[in-house]
């Protein structure tokens, strides 16, 4: 995937354990990659709370950076 274009991964989130975190900061580190964080809420009731794992400002300007379609929308 990493050829075909990928541009980062999701590490954190609540679905990820610390090993498998700790793995994907390694691969993302050895190929150049952005790193992301997502809360993945869809409403009360769900475990997952709001901002629970963020993307920090940084990579977020990159990732706006990259884009080549529909302007983000603050």
């Amino acid at each position: 995937m990493i050829d075909a274009g990928l541009a980062g991964l999701e590490i954190y989130h609540r679905d990820n354990p610390e090993e498998g975190r700790t793995f994907l900061r390694k691969l993302a580190d050895r190929h150049g990659l952005l790193v992301t964080g997502s809360s993945d809420y869809h409403g009360a009731g769900k475990p997952n709370l709001l901002g629970e794992n963020l993307t920090s400002p940084e990579v977020f300007a990159r990732i706006e950076e990259q884009g080549n379609g529909t302007p983000v929308v603050r």
